[in-house]
């Protein structure tokens, strides 16, 4: 079993950052164009009501689809069951979402927010829809279907709205951008599935994940407050035009941790949750995908961060520069990130959500208190402070794994210790190139293909000594 699902692991995982780095490319794409005939406040105005949706969605999600993943012992009378809860609870939620539009425009204090919300209403009840059959796929492992899938939806969506855009649809492309996400969606993945609900309705069913399902209902909620905690003040107290210039930087940031780190969870999650006995082959598998993925992410941020002023300029044009300091700090964030993700699923592949809750719970009122005192202080403060609160509560989660895995402090620096030095390599290369190198009176272009030329480069023969110096080590041993 062990070869088997080690085998079926690491081709999830390369059918998975195989599609997101297309997604990326697309996401980038769109991104980049939107930015050049939209403004800062549009995408400020969207982002205010998208953290609120964001809210709504996890709720019409209600957790139900981990329960799925992490149970093995369900079967179609649960899913039936959990299927037709959840479509209901999607659509109560749409409801309640569109007759609360007034009131999310009355919290940012602008009435043009009262359409959006009405409109982005309809989202949590198409996402709803899906919900079941990628959980059936995931808990499948069916990782190539769902790549495809999600591959296909991200070029459909993009391609649409950018349509849109172009024939001037101004801002109803970004406001319509998730409706039509989560449509394609679930016409794509319902065949793939196989799957079809019975007409079942069992409150057995329903007690035998309730409690598993509130707790992860709860974490989800938390985790989604804090990640969007930042986007909620800012909007409030910062207005719009600075939230569309953080939005900006988090997402191109936040692209290598949703697109790469967050999938590989969720392929980590179902193969967690089958040897969530194993203590040995848990600890080896945890440790082993956190370097793998530490060897993609934290390249491409350390690469950002030093490339973020011709990139944002060449990319997304010089209206958007503020972005730059912003983003810089944000890709510290980022590289946090990776690892807390990582951590955070070992709790609930051990079915353990409760404790992971109480730790959020902790650090959402933590956060909270420390973000609106770096507020008065403007938006780059606010983004430094973000970033101690991430590596304080990484440190936090981290030593709790640590005693669940029984593994030592030099085990999992040993692991980061391959992609940290050879980004470190490539980051004092690349700054020692910009200061012998006359790159002033270069355009940001130039600027910009050099030093991404010469990082990749490096940095790809870097990792090809590294692994051929540990394949001959495994070879003889």
């Amino acid at each position: 079993m062990a070869i088997s699902l080690t085998s079926r692991v690491l081709n999830g995982t390369g059918w998975t950052l195989g599609a997101r780095q297309v997604q990326q490319a697309a996401t980038l794409l769109v991104m980049a164009f939107l930015a050049t005939v939209l403004s800062p406040e549009d995408f400020g105005l969207v982002g205010m009501v998208m953290v609120l949706a964001g809210l709504a969605n996890v709720l019409a999600d209600t957790g139900f689809s981990a329960a799925v993943i992490q149970d093995q012992r369900l079967g179609q009378r649960h899913y039936a069951t959990l299927f037709w809860v959840n479509l209901a609870v999607g659509s109560a939620v749409s409801v309640f979402f569109f007759f609360s539009a007034s009131l999310i425009a009355a919290f940012y204090q602008r009435e043009e927010l009262v359409l959006i919300s009405q409109v982005l209403a309809c989202s949590f009840f198409l996402s709803s829809l899906s919900t079941l059959p990628q959980a059936i796929l995931r808990k499948n492992m069916s990782f190539k279907e769902l790549s495809i899938a999600d591959t296909v939806v991200y070029l459909l969506t993009g391609s649409i709205v950018v349509a849109m855009a172009w024939g001037g649809a101004g801002i109803w492309s970004l406001v319509l951008q998730p409706i039509i996400q989560q449509l394609l969606k679930a016409l794509i993945l319902w065949p793939l599935s196989g799957w079809r609900p019975s007409f079942i309705l069992s409150w057995s069913a329903l007690k035998d994940v309730y409690r598993f399902s509130f707790s992860i209902l709860g974490l989800q909620y938390l985790q989604y407050l804090m990640a969007n905690l930042d986007y909620l003040l800012i909007g409030r107290f910062l207005g719009a035009e600075a939230l569309g210039i953080y939005t900006l930087a988090y997402k191109v940031m936040f692209v290598p941790i949703r697109n790469i780190c967050l999938e590989v969870v969720k392929v980590l999650f179902s193969a967690f949750s089958k040897i969530q006995a194993e203590k040995d082959q848990f600890r080896a598998l945890y440790l082993d995908s956190m370097r793998m993925t530490a060897l993609i992410v934290m390249p491409m941020l350390t690469g950002m961060f030093l490339v973020a002023d011709p990139f944002v300029v060449t990319v997304f044009g010089p209206q958007w520069e503020m972005a730059v300091p912003v983003l810089k700090v944000l890709c510290l964030v980022g590289l946090v990130q990776s690892v807390v993700a990582h951590s955070g699923v070992v709790f609930r592949a051990l079915g353990f959500p409760g404790l992971e809750l109480k730790i959020n719970i902790v650090r959402f009122f933590v956060t909270l208190g420390v973000l609106l005192w770096a507020l008065q202080f403007g938006l780059l403060v606010f983004t430094w402070a973000l970033f101690g609160l991430s590596t304080l509560f990484m440190l936090v989660q981290q030593s709790m794994v640590k005693r669940f895995l029984d593994y030592r402090h030099v085990d999992w620096l040993m692991a980061l210790q391959p992609p940290f030095l050879l980004s470190l390599m490539m980051a004092i290369l690349l700054m020692v190139l910009q200061g012998i190198w006359p790159m002033a009176s270069w355009g940001h272009l130039q600027r910009l293909l050099v030093l991404v030329a010469v990082g990749v480069g490096f940095y790809s023969i870097g990792v090809g000594v590294w692994w051929r110096v540990r394949r001959q080590a495994a070879v003889s041993s």
